[in-house]
């Protein structure tokens, strides 16, 4: 605990979100960089988790707000299908159906899946996808201007009345007097914002964040139709189940966060759209541990940049078309064939963007207006077919699929954003860089071979 009493001092960010410290006399729980004058250490409790700090009875603080901390899921260690199961619950899965349905989904039982989650947070699924979503409507109460009907059902919650008394139990207060309260703080006069159609959020990560070199890997694969890449802002639209719309996050490294302008025309899923955003800028990873790790190679060492983090498309979906069009063609012409895919299939949003075309509207094309062999459309065909069958999940069994290999499978991987060990190791680029650098031995970089894959490329 000794590095936790010297970050809490130092009130050192890159310990945000790794863990949370309960004051015993106010029994409110705070993040380690709280603004708030630092209590003496007899007073002070430890916990790993906000949900471990609540079910010990304190409730979150107003002024640093522990429901805005990055995410950080270091105290997991090696529980690879925990972490799977929380970004499930993270994302809304346990909003729109049952515990048993989400098990299964992961080949799994549901007092399997219960018991993972008792031995490690000390609550069941069900208790942890209720403290995800009253963290969630805390963070909107503080800076969205949705009324507390909008916000409760944007949290996932099917009733107001329901909401209001989770909240109550867990906050000591209801969600109204929580907004009045705000109105009256000085300390959220930040979070004030003028009337204005689009939500607006803050994400905040864990630095570094490097966002120049996301922001270039971003610049070079725009697709007008659908994006739009400036110096400090990333601008797209998205699908997400019955819901359409945009956002556009800008990068505001003072305060390690991207500012979000979010449009969504059903509020439902308007958690799992924001957890997706999170993904796609790849908010969510500790890059001071996958550098530690990844620089343990001498000869990778030099090519590793602080704070270069993973471009995800949107879902696996748009990945898998973007990596079966560019098969054994460059990037740019890869890109061609997909704004031409966007240009023809997609559906309009607005005057200025498109969607991302559906699996069902590929399948209902017969593509000929792309410019490549006949046996690579039917692969894309196929594909979109898989995908409709199995809505993305067991990737692995797409290489069942002809025209699909280990490169496309890994390049999915990758550019899904939900694998930080896929290594295209067949990768033109990939291959170059290991020769040029004599590196010999990618596997010592598992399991962040994402991760030394994109240092790769940029060494080239």
């Amino acid at each position: 605990m000794k590095h936790y009493q010297t970050a809490r001092k130092a009130r050192d960010v890159r310990y945000d979100g790794k863990f949370f410290v309960a004051v015993k006399t106010t029994k409110i729980y705070c993040r380690p960089v709280c603004p708030a004058p630092s209590p003496k250490e007899s007073n002070v409790s430890y916990y790993s988790s906000a949900i471990q700090a609540e079910r010990a009875g304190y409730r979150p603080c107003l002024r640093c707000r522990p429901e805005s901390a990055p995410y950080s899921a270091a105290w997991l260690g090696n529980q690879a299908l925990l972490r799977k199961a929380m970004n499930k619950i993270e994302a809304g899965e346990l909003n729109q159906r049952k515990l048993p349905q989400l098990a299964e989904s992961m080949g799994i039982s549901d007092r399997y899946l219960r018991k993972l989650f008792q031995q490690h947070l000390g609550v069941s699924p069900i208790h942890y996808a209720n403290h995800v979503r009253l963290m969630f409507a805390k963070q909107l109460l503080h800076e969205s201007e949705l009324s507390i009907t909008q916000v409760a059902f944007s949290s996932g919650f099917n009733s107001l009345r329901r909401f209001n008394d989770a909240f109550k139990q867990t906050m000591r207060m209801s969600p109204s007097a929580l907004r009045h309260k705000l109105n009256n703080l000085a300390v959220d006069k930040d979070n004030k914002i003028a009337q204005h159609n689009a939500i607006r959020l803050k994400l905040n990560y864990r630095p570094p964040y490097n966002w120049p070199m996301m922001q270039n890997f971003l610049q070079q694969r725009e697709i007008n139709c659908i994006e739009n890449i400036t110096r400090d802002s990333y601008q797209r639209t998205f699908r997400y189940k019955q819901a359409t719309g945009q956002f556009k996050a800008t990068h505001i490294p003072t305060k390690h966060q991207f500012q979000i302008e979010l449009e969504i025309d059903n509020l439902i899923h308007l958690m799992a759209v924001t957890n997706k955003i999170r993904q796609v800028l790849d908010l969510n990873s500790d890059l001071n541990v996958i550098e530690k790790h990844l620089t343990k190679d001498i000869k990778l060492k030099p090519l590793i940049k602080q704070g270069l983090r993973l471009p995800a498309c949107w879902d696996a979906f748009e990945a898998g078309v973007k990596a079966i069009l560019g098969q054994q063609v460059s990037v740019k012409a890869a890109y061609g064939h997909t704004s031409q895919l966007i240009e023809e299939l997609g559906s309009t949003l607005n005057d200025n963007f498109k969607l991302f075309p559906t699996a069902q509207q590929v399948m209902a094309s017969e593509l000929d207006f792309l410019r490549m062999p006949q046996s690579r459309k039917q692969t894309l065909k196929n594909f979109a077919q898989w995908y409709i069958n199995n809505q993305g999940e067991n990737l692995e069994s797409i290489l069942n699929l002809k025209g699909i290999g280990p490169w496309t499978y890994e390049y999915i991987k990758l550019r899904s954003g939900t694998d930080s060990d896929a290594y295209p190791e067949k990768d033109l680029g990939v291959i170059k860089a290991l020769e040029k650098y004599q590196l010999s031995d990618p596997q010592q970089w598992s399991p962040w071979r994402s991760y030394a894959t994109l240092h790769l490329w940029n060494s080239i």
